[in-house]
C-alpha cells in the first residue's frame, strides 16, 4: 500500500505525555552490598519517627479551629452558617481528639511515606549468585549488577527490578541446557512485574528440555500474569530471544535480539509493545505471533532473518491448522524483503500485514474492527450498510476545525460515491482533545443517537459551531440543537446532564489510544491509517484499493 498522497491536518491531543521524573526525585532507599547473602533491612522505624515528628509539628503549629476558620472564608454564605455550627462543636474537642483527627487525615500519606522509605537496593558482586539474592529479596527490590558474567538460570516469581551497567557489560548466560536463562512466572492470579535493563542474556543453545511444554533455551520466558519491561538490553544465542505466552504482558524498548533461532514468539493471550528495537540474524523467523496475542510495533528494524521477518502462525505461512484471533497494530517499521540489503527470506507473512512497514501503519486483521466495536458499552453511530466491504473508522472531535472541514468538504463526496452505493460504511468515534466542552459535545452525540438523530444532529452542530464557536457547547444550546432536528429536548437534556454516555466516550478514547490515535481527525480504512483531514482523492484511492482486493 502506498502512503497517502498529501498529509492531512489534525488537532493534536492535549494529554500530558511528560515522563516520570528520574530516580533523583524518588524516595530514599536502603542499599546493601551482596557478596555473601545478608538479610535485607527496611526503614519502617525511621518512617514512624517521621510520622511522630509530623504529628508533633502539626499539633504545635496549627489548631484545628484555625484550619476550620480558614475553610469558612472559602465557602458561600449559606455554607458558612453550616460550617460555623460544625466548627463550634469541633473546637470543643480536646487536644487528644484533635491529634487523633489529624492522624486519620494524614494516615494515607504517611503510609505511602513509610512504604517508600522501605525500598531496598541489593548490589550483587560478581561471583555471587543472582538467584540467591532473588530468593532473599522482598517484592519491589531493585537488584543491581555490575560489569561481569554470571553462569546461571534465573527463576523470578515476585516483582523485582534487575539493572545492569549496559548490554555487553553485564551478561547472564544460562547454565542448564534447554531451559530459559530467565524464567518469569506468576502463581495463580497474582501479577508479577519485572523490569530489566542494561544486560545481555543468552541461554547458550537452541535446545528444548521439553518441547511439548515449550520449555526451551529462551533468553526470557514470561508466562502467567507476568508483566515485564525491558530496556536497553540484548538477547542472543537462544531458542527464542524472548517468548511471551499465556497472559504475559511486555513492553520492550531500545533492545536487540540477535542470532537466535526465533527473535521473539508471542502466543496465546500475551500482549507486547515493541519500539525502537532490532531483531536480526534469526535462523528461522524474526517474530512469530500466534493465537489471540496482541502486538504493537513501532519504529523497529526487523532484518536479515533467514525465513521471515514477521509471521502470523496461520496457513499459508505455516503448516498449521491454527487460526488467529489477535490484533497487530503499528507502523514505521523497517522490514526489508529478500531483494534488499540485509533482507529477510520473506519480509512479512501474510502480505496483508505489510501496513507495518508503511509510515502511517494501522491495524490487522480488518475483521478485528468488529470485535473492537462490539466491545464498546454503546455501539457508535454508523452511516451506510453495515455489510459494506470497506469499513471506515473516524476518530474525531466536534471542536476540531480540521474535523469539521472534513465533515463539510470531504465526507459528502465519500457518502455519495461509496457509502450511498453500499461500498463502504463509516463509524463515528468521538475522541475529544479540547477539554470539557469537547467532551460534553461527544456525550451529546450519543444522546442524539439515543433518539436516532445523530447524523442530523452532527450536521447542525458543526454548522452552529462554525458560526458561534464554543458558545453552542453548553447543555442548553446542545439541547436546543437536538430539538431543532426533532429530538425530545427533555429526554436529551436528562441523558446529557446525568452523564449517561460518559462511559461510552471514555471507551472510545481508550480504543483510539490503543490504536495509536494522537490527534483528530484520524481514520482507519480497513485497518489502514490516515492521520489528519486528507483530501478526498486520498480516501478514494485507498477505498478503491480495498475494493479491488475483495
Amino acid at each position: 500500500m502506498a502512503n497517502h498522497l498529501t498529509d492531512g491536518q489534525n488537532c493534536s491531543t492535549t494529554k500530558d505525555t511528560k515522563s516520570v521524573k528520574e530516580s533523583s526525585d524518588k524516595a530514599p532507599t536502603t542499599s546493601l552490598e551482596f557478596g555473601d547473602i545478608t538479610q535485607p533491612i527496611t526503614a519502617f522505624d525511621n518512617a514512624w519517627t517521621s510520622i511522630l515528628r509530623v504529628l508533633r509539628d502539626l499539633r504545635g503549629e496549627f489548631s484545628l479551629a484555625s484550619v476550620l476558620r480558614g475553610t469558612e472564608q472559602e465557602v458561600t454564605a449559606r455554607s458558612k452558617r453550616q460550617e460555623i455550627t460544625k466548627n463550634e462543636n469541633l473546637i470543643g474537642m480536646n487536644r487528644q481528639a484533635q491529634t487523633t483527627f489529624l492522624f486519620l487525615l494524614l494516615l494515607p500519606l504517611l503510609s505511602v511515606l513509610a512504604f517508600a522509605q522501605a525500598g531496598t537496593i541489593l548490589r550483587v558482586q560478581t561471583g555471587s549468585s543472582i538467584q540467591a539474592v532473588i530468593d532473599q529479596a522482598s517484592a519491589g527490590t531493585t537488584i543491581e549488577l555490575p560489569q561481569g558474567t554470571w553462569q546461571e538460570n534465573l527463576r523470578i516469581e515476585r516483582s523485582l527490578v534487575i539493572r545492569g551497567t549496559g548490554a555487553g557489560e553485564t551478561i547472564i548466560n544460562g547454565r542448564s541446557d534447554g531451559y530459559p536463562a530467565i524464567w518469569i512466572a506468576s502463581t495463580g492470579v497474582q501479577t508479577v512485574s519485572v523490569a530489566i535493563s542494561g544486560i545481555t542474556v543468552s541461554a547458550g543453545s537452541s535446545a528444548c528440555a521439553d518441547a511439548s511444554q515449550s520449555e526451551c533455551a529462551d533468553g526470557i520466558l514470561a508466562e502467567g500474569q507476568a508483566t515485564i519491561t525491558v530496556n536497553d538490553s540484548s538477547f542472543t544465542n537462544s531458542y527464542a530471544g524472548i517468548w511471551l505466552r499465556s497472559s504475559a504482558n511486555a513492553t520492550i524498548m531500545r533492545s536487540t535480539l540477535l542470532q537466535n533461532t526465533y527473535g521473539m514468539v508471542i502466543s496465546e493471550q500475551a500482549q507486547a509493545r515493541i519500539s525502537n528495537c532490532t531483531i536480526s540474524g534469526s535462523a528461522k523467523d524474526g517474530m512469530i505471533v500466534a493465537d489471540d496475542a496482541q502486538l504493537t510495533l513501532n519504529g523497529n528494524t526487523i532484518a536479515d532473518n533467514k525465513r521471515t521477518g514477521i509471521s502470523i502462525d496461520i496457513p499459508p505461512c505455516y503448516n498449521t491448522s491454527r487460526t488467529f484471533g489477535g490484533l497487530i497494530i503499528g507502523g514505521n517499521n523497517t522490514i526489508p524483503a529478500s531483494s534488499a540489503d540485509e533482507g529477510n527470506g520473506i519480509a512479512i507473512c501474510p502480505p496483508s500485514i505489510s501496513l507495518l512497514s508503511s509510515r502511517d501503519g494501522g491495524f490487522w486483521p480488518t475483521e478485528a474492527s468488529k470485535r473492537m466495536l462490539s466491545s464498546l458499552p454503546t455501539p457508535p453511530p454508523v452511516e451506510g450498510n453495515t455489510d459494506a466491504p470497506v469499513t471506515i473508522l473516524e476518530f474525531t472531535d466536534f471542536t476540531c476545525p480540521y474535523c469539521n472541514r472534513f465533515a463539510t468538504e470531504t465526507l459528502p463526496r465519500i457518502v455519495e460515491d461509496y457509502i450511498d452505493t453500499g461500498k463502504a460504511k463509516l463509524y463515528f468515534l468521538p475522541f475529544p482533545v479540547h477539554g470539557v466542552a469537547a467532551y460534553r459535545a461527544a456525550e451529546a452525540g450519543f444522546c442524539a443517537q439515543e433518539q436516532g438523530l445523530f447524523w442530523d444532529f452532527r450536521r447542525l452542530l458543526i454548522a452552529q459551531h462554525n458560526v458561534r464557536g464554543s458558545s453552542v457547547l453548553t447543555p442548553a444550546w446542545l439541547a436546543a440543537i437536538a430539538a431543532a432536528v426533532g429530538a425530545d429536548r427533555e429526554q436529551f437534556l436528562n441523558s446529557l446532564t446525568a452523564g449517561t454516555y460518559s462511559p461510552a466516550v471514555q471507551e472510545t478514547i481508550a480504543l483510539g489510544e490503543n490504536l495509536g490515535v494522537d490527534g483528530t481527525p484520524t481514520f482507519f480504512i480497513n485497518g489502514k491509517k490516515i492521520p489528519g483531514a486528507a483530501p478526498y482523492e486520498v480516501f478514494a484511492q485507498m477505498i478503491d484499493q480495498e475494493l479491488a482486493h475483495k
